[in-house]
């Protein structure tokens, strides 16, 4: 009798050592998110503020644009708000406090630099001697008495391009959230924020690029449906005085999702209004058939002009797949049913301008629809080749997850409303889900640190950490 006690043993201790074995593995993305947390926490965070890049020696820290210094955070994605957004994400999966307390720390850098606009400009200032440069509400900044300070032009200006200030408001939103209100100073900056934003919507729905005041050229009159001109220059020509209207870098569709959030949050009818309202300019800018997408720089007529010099009157096809995304949004929030409706028409001329081989065209030529480029030298191209090497010309943009999420047969199947913080690992399947953990695990240093060449990245980091927890904080199949 004794073998088969023994074999029986054998089994049953190899099934405990494999149930250990897979709690082992289970627990490895957790382990990876809290030890790339601890690092930045612990060695890269300056008074609770961060930037994008960091060099492995520590001597060198880089924004938009290149080096800054020592005191300086960056608010732009990835900067400081997308740090404490990990964090806050860190904590939602393992419920450890140290976690909501360092994204709590994010938080009150922030309210340390909000300035009296109501917003945020791209970098802060944590040296106090520095500060004072800044018409921070923090020092006792009011109003348009901020415009006097010499030598530092954007010292009030608010920022919404690139996701400036609105990145910061949903963060500090998720982080009220999580933390049970404790905080009533983070309540009343975002509450002061709402409030400053709406003061300078457009008439006609827009949000301007950046602020100080009023919006810029808010008593001008302006047109009330887009058009598309019969011709347009080639060569970059600046545009004329503000009002114009922007769509570049997704600034309408992120500045609605904020508020969208705020509405969820709070549950208060004019964020809900003001989301709306930027809806209704989406609408009423929506080019005409056959060409019902979006450009990326309107002026006070609603027709396409100039952004940058590499940025010429045309269809975008990046813009109108994000316009396309929060439409959807409001119209999951509203039942309105010109918001669907203006999404869907805008998918069919995506679906109609994609390339032979399976990839879009940043622009498209505005009446011929042919894809256009800009090179190298700023000219602008019918030819895709020698193209500008800063800025994608060509790409997928992630318009063809859009497209097959909208399922256009049934466009009642529309995505559920926006997170807090809407990351890369949200449109992943599970395989590759499954995979980039894999990857992310077996690349991450003793420190906790995915090094790329002398660089620590701050986007490479934020992306690591919500991948994890997605998968952390999915099913098991069964």
């Amino acid at each position: 009798m004794l073998k088969p006690i023994l074999a029986g043993l054998a089994v049953l201790l190899a099934g405990g050592f494999a149930q250990a074995a897979d709690k082992a593995s289970a627990d490895q993305p957790i382990a990876a998110m809290e030890r790339a947390g601890s690092y930045f926490r612990n060695h890269l965070g300056i008074d609770g503020t961060y930037v994008w890049q960091y060099s492995v020696d520590g001597n060198v820290r880089r924004g938009e644009g290149g080096t800054v210094g020592g005191s300086v955070g960056w608010v732009q994605p990835p900067g400081t708000p997308a740090v404490g957004a990990a964090f806050l994400r860190i904590y939602e999966v393992n419920g450890d406090k140290q976690w909501l307390d360092a994204a709590h720390t994010v938080a009150r850098a922030l309210l340390r630099t909000q300035l009296a606009s109501g917003g945020w400009f791209k970098s802060v200032e944590t040296d106090p001697g520095k500060m004072t440069e800044w018409c921070y509400r923090s020092g006792g900044a009011k109003g348009n008495s901020c415009e006097e300070k010499k030598g530092n032009p954007p010292s009030n200006k608010t920022q919404l391009d690139d996701n400036n200030t609105q990145s910061v408001l949903n963060f500090l939103m998720w982080f009220d959230k999580a933390s049970t209100a404790s905080d009533p100073e983070v309540r009343e900056s975002i509450e002061f924020a709402l409030s400053r934003l709406m003061k300078v919507q457009y008439g006609n729905g827009a949000f301007p690029f950046s602020f100080s005041d009023k919006a810029p050229g808010a008593d001008k009159k302006t047109a009330t449906r887009a058009s598309i001109p019969p011709d347009w220059p080639r060569d970059w020509v600046k545009p004329d005085a503000p009002p114009y209207f922007v769509v570049n870098d997704h600034l309408q569709r992120d500045t609605g999702r904020l508020f969208l959030n705020a509405y969820q949050a709070y549950h208060r009818p004019q964020y809900l209004r003001t989301a709306m309202r930027i809806g209704d300019f989406l609408v009423a800018a929506q080019l005409p058939r056959p060409q019902q997408g979006w450009a990326q720089v309107y002026d006070r007529t609603l027709q396409p002009v100039w952004g940058r010099k590499f940025e010429p009157p045309s269809l975008a096809s990046s813009e109108t797949a994000g316009s396309i995304e929060y439409l959807l949004e409001l119209y999951e929030e509203t039942n309105k049913a010109q918001y669907l409706e203006t999404a869907t028409s805008a998918a069919e001329w995506l679906k109609s301008s994609r390339l032979p081989d399976g990839t879009w065209a940043r622009f498209y030529e505005l009446n011929t629809d042919r894809p256009l480029y800009v090179d190298n030298n700023y000219k602008v191209t019918y030819e895709d080749r020698d193209l500008l090497s800063h800025y994608g010309m060509k790409g997928t943009f992630n318009i063809q997850t859009l497209l097959d999420r909208m399922r256009l047969e049934n466009p009642e199947e529309v995505a559920p409303g926006p997170d807090f913080w809407v990351s890369s690992a949200d449109e992943l399947s599970r395989d590759e889900i499954e995979l980039k953990v894999q990857q992310l695990i077996e690349s991450q240093d003793a420190e906790g640190r995915w090094v790329d060449g002398k660089w620590i990245d701050g986007q490479r980091f934020v992306d690591a950490v919500f991948t994890l927890a997605r998968f952390a904080s999915m099913p098991d199949e069964e």
